[in-house]
Parts: C-alpha cells; sequence; structure tokens
C-alpha cells in the first residue's frame, strides 16, 4: 500500500478518535453510552456472555504478552531484524500510549468501577481507566500486525481474503465482548480500534523508510 493511502487512513481514524471523544466522554456522550450498553444488557444471554468472555480472551494481558513474546522471537531467530523493530515498537508504544490515554481521560468505567491492571492475576496496583478500551486496543493491533503479514506474505487471493476476514471479525468481537461483558461503553471501543489503526499507520510510515535504506529485513526479501 502506498504512503498516501496509508495517511489518509491515518487521519482519518484520527479524526473518527477525536470525534468520539469530542461527543462521548462529557456526561451528555456518557449518558448515550449507557443507553446503548442498557440495550445490550436486554439481549444479552447467558449464551451470548459465554461466548463473549471466550473472545474477550485475545485481547487479555497474558495472552497478548504471551503472543508478542513468542512472534518476537521468531522474528529475531531469523534475524529479522526489520520486522523484530517494527512488531515491538507496535506493541510496547501501543501499551504505552494506552495507557497514557486512560490517565489523560481519566474515564470511569460502567457502575463508576475503576479496576487496576493486572498481569497474570498479579495487581499492579495502577487504576485501568475506561477510555480508551486496553482490552479491544491491544488485540486491534496484534490483529493489525498479523492482517499485514497476511498481505505481505500469502499469494493465494482466496486465502488472504478468508483471513482478512477472519482478522476483522475477531477485531469487531473483541470489542463488542468488552460491552456484553459490562467492562466498557461503546465509545471505549471505537475509540480503541481507532487510534490502534492510526498508531499502527503511524509506526509503520516511521519504520518502512528503513526497509528501503538500511536493507535490514532478510525475511522481507525471501518472502518477496
Amino acid at each position: 500500500m502506498k504512503n498516501k493511502s496509508i495517511l489518509i487512513i491515518m487521519f482519518i481514524s484520527i479524526i473518527v478518535f477525536f470525534s468520539i471523544t469530542f461527543i462521548f466522554t462529557g456526561e451528555k456522550g456518557t449518558n448515550y453510552d449507557q443507553n446503548i450498553l442498557n440495550w445490550v444488557y436486554d439481549i444479552s444471554t447467558t449464551t451470548i456472555v459465554k461466548i463473549m468472555n471466550i473472545i474477550s480472551l485475545i485481547g487479555a494481558s497474558e495472552v497478548i504478552l504471551l503472543i508478542t513474546l513468542i512472534i518476537a522471537a521468531l522474528f529475531v531467530l531469523k534475524k529479522d531484524w526489520y520486522h523484530t523493530i517494527f512488531f515491538l515498537s507496535l506493541s510496547v508504544g501501543g501499551v504505552v500510549l494506552n495507557f497514557l490515554l486512560k490517565i489523560l481521560f481519566h474515564r470511569e468505567r460502567p457502575d463508576n468501577d475503576v479496576s487496576n491492571i493486572e498481569v497474570f492475576n498479579f495487581s499492579l496496583e495502577i487504576p485501568s481507566y475506561s477510555f480508551p478500551s486496553g482490552h479491544t486496543m491491544r488485540s486491534t493491533i496484534l490483529l493489525l500486525f498479523l492482517l499485514y503479514l497476511v498481505f505481505r506474505l500469502i499469494k493465494g487471493k482466496l486465502l488472504k481474503t478468508v483471513l482478512s476476514i477472519i482478522g476483522v471479525f475477531l477485531i469487531i468481537g473483541v470489542a463488542l465482548s468488552r460491552l456484553f461483558l459490562e467492562a466498557h461503553y461503546l465509545s471505549d471501543t471505537i475509540g480503541a480500534v481507532s487510534i490502534s489503526v492510526a498508531w499502527f499507520c503511524l509506526v509503520y510510515l516511521i519504520v518502512k523508510k528503513y526497509d528501503h535504506q538500511e536493507k535490514i529485513s532478510p525475511f522481507y526479501y525471501r518472502s518477496r
């Protein structure tokens, strides 16, 4: 994809993110969000909640951490420094960005609940606010990177299309799961997806320069 197209996607995502913050993060916007949550609660069933619990695991800190370590290790073993830098910058930077945005907007979760960040059931005693959804943002960033690999490595159009559809549905599924599990408002998840797309585009554009100038990715040249 050309840089111009990436820039357009990035700016559209940024506009969506700031539109969401402007419309929904105030008291009036929270009322809109609460009405949406009430509707979600009304249509929710035990079966739906069980399914959403499973889907939500994709964005769990422990799962994301393990997958990140595995992917990074594979790139290191292949001495693919370009993708190692790209992936770690994207993942670690995304976690930092999410934390800073949560602190900046300081939005309480539904029912005024403020939970702490936990990893492997160990509480870090750091408040985890509602906006933007960390679950949604972590999973979106990971899935966007996997979709990037799909488009970069897989030649078969049918397989590429199927995997892309699955990836998009997983992103949407994780976002919706946060509503059905009463962990976030709709605007928290939309904001998380939009800023994740913008972050991916930004990191991609920055590291892409080294793809051509430094030629540090043997993995890339084998896959072309």
